[in-house]
């Protein structure tokens, strides 16, 4: 730990974004506090031993009103509640990472989970706040959990972990949301290489009744569907011809249109192999 005069000490904490050494720079009165919380938070994301960051993520967090604010105004991340600021690092944090690897693989919007026996992997699609992050809480006991939010696919079809906490709400109806270790909710991360063996696009319906509906996109739809929930896809070298193999690799995309996560134990049984 260091001193600043003008912010007060500064803590420094650096975790693995989708294959990303990130630091988190946390300065003001309260820096240690921060920091704390996101060893507990991001212990399934540890850093490479002497693993030089690719992106940084300034924070102020701080006691008095005046410095948060002025903090805001120079663009950084910066409150006086721990949770709401926790939350906004973690979307920091991805968003940094995303970018540093930009053109270099693709990154879909999407939940990821792998069967321990075989390493092999199903990612589910979607849109924020549509059923990623209930679907691995839900269904990600005795499977790996890869991520609830970017899923990142190597050329060879390995998919880059991103055990990430899990952002979730205070209350059903609320946008704001609580940072939790994923071990918290029997979680765990992945132990070796694993590999796409199924995509998938979740529909999530209120309306829907009755066991899941899954219904196989052809490949040109299955692009339409994945372009808008990628990042940085023009940044790649033919991304749609690259998209399209990529889909055809593991034998199409799924639409899973289903109501409650639960339900949706069986398909992802059938995709990757039932829990252990």
């Amino acid at each position: 730990m260091t001193e600043r005069a003008d912010r007060g000490p500064t803590s420094r904490i650096t975790v693995q974004a989708v294959g990303v050494p990130v630091e988190v720079c946390v300065r003001g009165d309260r820096a240690a506090e921060v920091v704390a919380r996101m060893h507990r938070l991001w212990e399934l994301c540890p850093a490479p031993p002497g693993a030089a960051a690719r992106a940084v993520v300034d924070v102020v967090f701080d006691s008095r009103p005046e410095a948060v604010g002025h903090a805001l105004t120079e663009g950084l991340v910066a409150g006086l509640n721990l949770e709401d600021l926790l939350q906004v690092v973690t979307q920091r944090i991805t968003v940094a990472a995303i970018d540093a690897r930009a053109g270099e693989c693709f990154m879909l919007h999407a939940a990821c989970l792998a069967d321990p026996g075989t390493a092999r992997a199903a990612a589910f699609v979607a849109a924020g706040g549509t059923g990623k992050t209930t679907l691995v809480r839900t269904l990600g006991a005795g499977r790996w959990y890869l991520t609830d939010e970017t899923t990142v696919v190597l050329d060879d079809g390995t998919v880059e972990p991103y055990p990430k906490p899990l952002s979730l709400r205070r209350a059903p109806d609320s946008l704001s949301k609580n940072e939790t270790p994923p071990t918290t909710v029997g979680l765990r991360a992945p132990t070796a290489d694993v590999h796409l063996a199924a995509l998938c696009l979740l529909d999530r319906d209120d309306a829907h009744e009755g066991e899941p509906v899954l219904s196989r996109l052809d490949t040109l739809d299955a692009v339409v569907a994945l372009v808008p929930q990628s990042s940085h896809l023009p940044r790649m070298r033919r991304p749609l011809q690259r998209l399209a193999a990529l889909c055809e690799a593991v034998g199409g995309v799924h639409r899973v249109t289903y109501r409650d996560a639960a339900t949706v134990a069986g398909v992802v049984d059938e995709l990757i192999g039932a829990a252990r």
